[in-house]
Protein backbone atom coordinates (compact mmCIF):
# COMPACT_ATOMS: atom_id res chain seq x y z
CA UNK A 1 0.00 0.00 0.00
CA UNK A 2 1.15 3.45 -0.81
CA UNK A 3 0.16 5.39 2.34
CA UNK A 4 0.05 2.61 4.90
CA UNK A 5 1.18 3.42 8.40
CA UNK A 6 1.56 0.87 11.17
CA UNK A 7 1.71 3.45 13.93
CA UNK A 8 -1.76 4.95 14.40
CA UNK A 9 -1.32 5.68 18.10
CA UNK A 10 -0.96 9.43 17.47
CA UNK A 11 -4.34 9.52 15.71
CA UNK A 12 -5.94 7.65 18.60
CA UNK A 13 -4.36 10.07 21.07
CA UNK A 14 -5.77 13.08 19.22
CA UNK A 15 -9.22 11.49 18.99
CA UNK A 16 -9.30 10.73 22.71
CA UNK A 17 -7.98 14.09 23.87
CA UNK A 18 -10.50 16.24 22.03
CA UNK A 19 -13.19 16.02 24.70
CA UNK A 20 -14.72 19.26 25.84
CA UNK A 21 -16.30 19.61 29.20
CA UNK A 22 -15.40 20.17 32.77
CA UNK A 23 -14.55 23.67 33.92
CA UNK A 24 -14.05 25.04 30.38
CA UNK A 25 -17.50 23.92 29.25
CA UNK A 26 -19.11 25.36 32.35
CA UNK A 27 -17.26 28.65 31.93
CA UNK A 28 -18.43 28.87 28.31
CA UNK A 29 -21.98 28.20 29.45
CA UNK A 30 -21.81 30.98 32.06
CA UNK A 31 -20.34 33.45 29.54
CA UNK A 32 -23.02 32.54 26.98
CA UNK A 33 -25.88 32.96 29.45
CA UNK A 34 -24.41 36.27 30.65
CA UNK A 35 -24.13 37.57 27.08
CA UNK A 36 -27.74 36.53 26.37
CA UNK A 37 -29.03 38.27 29.49
CA UNK A 38 -27.05 41.46 28.77
CA UNK A 39 -28.14 41.57 25.11
CA UNK A 40 -31.78 40.88 25.93
CA UNK A 41 -31.81 43.54 28.64
CA UNK A 42 -30.28 46.12 26.30
CA UNK A 43 -32.80 45.35 23.56
CA UNK A 44 -35.59 45.45 26.16
CA UNK A 45 -34.51 48.98 27.12
CA UNK A 46 -34.22 49.99 23.45
CA UNK A 47 -37.75 48.78 22.73
CA UNK A 48 -39.03 50.61 25.81
CA UNK A 49 -37.39 53.82 24.54
CA UNK A 50 -39.16 53.35 21.22
CA UNK A 51 -42.50 52.90 22.97
CA UNK A 52 -43.11 49.33 21.87
CA UNK A 53 -45.97 47.77 23.83
CA UNK A 54 -44.42 44.29 23.86
CA UNK A 55 -40.84 45.14 24.82
CA UNK A 56 -40.65 41.90 26.81
CA UNK A 57 -40.41 40.06 23.46
CA UNK A 58 -36.68 40.89 23.66
CA UNK A 59 -36.29 38.04 26.18
CA UNK A 60 -37.88 35.33 23.97
CA UNK A 61 -35.56 33.90 21.27
CA UNK A 62 -37.81 34.03 18.18
CA UNK A 63 -40.06 36.85 19.29
CA UNK A 64 -37.05 39.17 19.64
CA UNK A 65 -36.69 39.14 15.86
CA UNK A 66 -40.44 39.80 15.52
CA UNK A 67 -40.25 42.93 17.66
CA UNK A 68 -37.10 44.10 15.87
CA UNK A 69 -38.84 43.89 12.49
CA UNK A 70 -41.86 45.69 13.94
CA UNK A 71 -39.86 48.43 15.68
CA UNK A 72 -37.74 48.92 12.56
CA UNK A 73 -40.77 49.58 10.33
CA UNK A 74 -40.48 46.30 8.44
CA UNK A 75 -43.07 43.55 8.10
CA UNK A 76 -42.73 41.23 11.10
CA UNK A 77 -43.82 38.34 8.90
CA UNK A 78 -40.28 38.25 7.51
CA UNK A 79 -39.53 36.12 10.55
CA UNK A 80 -41.01 33.17 8.66
CA UNK A 81 -38.50 33.85 5.89
CA UNK A 82 -35.66 33.31 8.35
CA UNK A 83 -36.52 29.60 8.36
CA UNK A 84 -36.72 29.14 4.57
CA UNK A 85 -33.48 28.45 2.69
CA UNK A 86 -32.41 31.26 0.31
CA UNK A 87 -35.33 33.41 1.47
CA UNK A 88 -33.50 33.74 4.79
CA UNK A 89 -30.82 35.84 3.07
CA UNK A 90 -33.45 38.38 2.02
CA UNK A 91 -35.08 38.21 5.47
CA UNK A 92 -31.70 38.87 7.08
CA UNK A 93 -31.18 41.93 4.87
CA UNK A 94 -34.57 43.25 6.02
CA UNK A 95 -33.59 42.52 9.63
CA UNK A 96 -30.44 44.60 9.20
CA UNK A 97 -32.49 47.39 7.61
CA UNK A 98 -34.86 47.22 10.59
CA UNK A 99 -31.91 47.54 12.99
CA UNK A 100 -30.60 50.55 11.04
CA UNK A 101 -34.05 52.15 11.31
CA UNK A 102 -34.10 51.49 15.06
CA UNK A 103 -30.69 53.12 15.48
CA UNK A 104 -31.86 56.14 13.47
CA UNK A 105 -34.96 56.42 15.68
CA UNK A 106 -32.68 56.46 18.72
CA UNK A 107 -30.80 59.41 17.21
CA UNK A 108 -27.52 57.52 16.86
CA UNK A 109 -25.21 57.17 13.87
CA UNK A 110 -26.15 54.01 11.91
CA UNK A 111 -22.49 53.44 11.01
CA UNK A 112 -21.93 52.37 14.62
CA UNK A 113 -23.63 49.11 13.67
CA UNK A 114 -20.45 48.12 11.84
CA UNK A 115 -18.62 48.14 15.18
CA UNK A 116 -20.93 45.37 16.34
CA UNK A 117 -18.95 42.97 14.17
CA UNK A 118 -16.00 43.27 16.57
CA UNK A 119 -16.25 40.98 19.63
CA UNK A 120 -16.49 42.70 23.03
CA UNK A 121 -16.93 46.07 21.28
CA UNK A 122 -20.41 44.90 20.28
CA UNK A 123 -21.45 44.91 23.95
CA UNK A 124 -20.19 48.47 24.38
CA UNK A 125 -22.07 49.66 21.28
CA UNK A 126 -25.25 47.87 22.34
CA UNK A 127 -24.95 49.43 25.80
CA UNK A 128 -24.54 52.85 24.16
CA UNK A 129 -27.70 52.29 22.10
CA UNK A 130 -29.68 51.23 25.15
CA UNK A 131 -28.48 53.67 27.79
CA UNK A 132 -26.64 56.44 25.93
Amino acid sequence: MLFHSDNLSFIYLIAQSSRSGGAGGFLGFIIGISAYIFGSYCFYKIYQKLGESNAWFAWVPILNSWIMYKAGDQSPWWIIGLFIPLVNIVALVFLIIAFVNIVKKLGKNPWLILLMIIPIVNFVVLYQFAFG
